[in-house]
């Protein structure tokens, strides 16, 4: 099959193949499609969980923010302890996600960009870079990472109906080894937009959203949904075997933007996840419960649109979460309390900010978040044993070269 690759270069160094969909590797590992390209049957039931969720590490020491400016990126880290900024440690796009695993950081450069990064060391020196195009699509937009089993790790493709298995064995050499087939999941424009990735041993979740490509990517219905993956054979699980087509399980809201393990769940199976609200959804019994409601976090921003929750993180040991949203104007971006325990408003931390991506971490007692306002962009942090927290190292903004775009905390 020929194949042409229609998207900008990102550097010299990216020397990247487009790879089909239903590519496999020679040693024939080949997804969840059969020799003639047909979905396998899928397996009925909801899946069982033997081992807890990969989560966030533990006693993370830095971040690591990939920044950018609307043409180019870069990845920049910041010393958790003393606010040291070193910037512009490795090139990155204008939409990169960073992810960590085994003592590596994986970049995934998004849309239009279409690959994959493994920075390792202090310096992020670049070990190895694989292209995570699609024949056929204009951009694969490649949304979320998920590590494992062993070497293998999982990217949720929001351009194509499919998740790419990646092999990570040699960090030089990253490599697509198969996909996992999502066109059954899908809505009427053949793509399911999968958004979000959970791996929980063997099986792996992958948030669906069914967006409306010929409308701007408007929700076709009000719940994003859970796909569940039995990553051993690379069948999806029908998870009501009643109705017809393959069945996912559905969300309580939609545009699901982030997910985080609950610490109060000792077995590691159940994640709050922030949608239209906070749900509390537990992946053992697909079942999801709200947390912080879509009106508690309405009344905080003044209006109730899907799209304006950004991100959030947990504090207080699991009894609060802080969460980042627009304001219903978008003037402006603003971070809240939420008590988890109770229905009480939600209080806001600060305001005046403005952000894209998910730049939001508590790390011990701290609130870090990256603020994109101009002339004032940079990674802020504010100290939350107090009430109200009060900002750290001065109040001002800690210059990330260029402005922060998303972050994620590593060892």
């Amino acid at each position: 099959m020929t194949m042409t690759c229609h998207r900008p270069v990102l550097s010299v160094s990216l020397l990247l193949a487009c790879a089909p969909l239903d590519a496999a590797d020679d040693d024939g590992d080949a997804g969840s499609s059969d020799d003639t390209g047909a979905a396998l049957e899928p397996l009925i039931g909801p899946p069982r969980l033997d081992e807890p969720c990969s989560g966030e590490v533990a006693d993370p020491t830095r971040l690591v923010v990939t920044t950018n400016d609307g043409v180019t990126g870069a990845v920049t880290v910041v010393d958790l302890r003393t606010g040291e900024v070193t910037p512009d440690l490795a090139l990155a796009s204008s939409d990169a996600i960073p992810f960590y695993h085994d003592g590596r950081v994986h970049v995934l450069q998004r849309y239009a960009f279409d690959a994959l990064d493994v920075l390792a060391g202090a310096d992020l020196r670049l070990l190895g870079q694989v292209s995570l195009a699609v024949d056929g699509v204009v951009s694969s937009n490649p949304h979320a990472l998920a590590f494992g089993p062993g070497a293998r790790a999982h990217v949720a493709l929001f351009g194509a109906p499919a998740v790419q298995v990646l092999d990570l064995a040699d960090p030089a050499a990253p490599r697509v080894v198969g996909t996992i087939d999502l066109r059954a999941l899908a809505d009427a424009d053949g793509n399911p937009e999968a958004s979000l990735a959970i791996r929980c041993g063997d099986v792996l979740f992958v948030s669906i959203e069914r967006l409306d490509a010929a409308k701007g990517l408007i929700p076709i219905d009000d719940q994003d949904h859970l796909a569940a993956v039995d990553l051993a054979t690379g069948r999806l699980h029908d998870l009501d075997p009643d109705a017809p087509g393959v069945q996912s399980a559905p969300l309580l809201g939609p545009w699901a933007k982030q997910w985080r393990l609950d610490p109060d769940d000792p077995a590691g199976h159940t994640a709050y996840v922030l949608s239209s609200g906070l749900e509390r959804v537990d992946l053992a019994d697909l079942t999801s419960a709200w947390a912080v409601t879509p009106a508690r976090l309405a009344a905080a921003l003044g209006g109730d649109d899907y799209r304006l929750p950004q991100a959030f993180d947990l504090a207080d040991d699991g009894a609060t979460a802080i969460l980042a949203g627009y304001r219903a104007d978008y003037s402006e971006v603003v971070l809240l309390r939420a008590s988890l325990d109770d229905d009480t408003p939600l209080t806001e931390i600060a305001g005046g900010m403005q952000s894209i991506e998910r730049t939001l971490e508590v790390v011990d007692d701290t609130l870090w978040f990256g603020d994109r306002t101009t002339a004032a962009a940079g990674m802020r942090a504010w100290d939350l044993t107090t009430d109200p927290p009060t900002p750290r190292f001065g109040g001002a903004p800690l210059s990330t070269g260029l402005a922060p775009y998303a972050a994620v905390a590593v060892p």
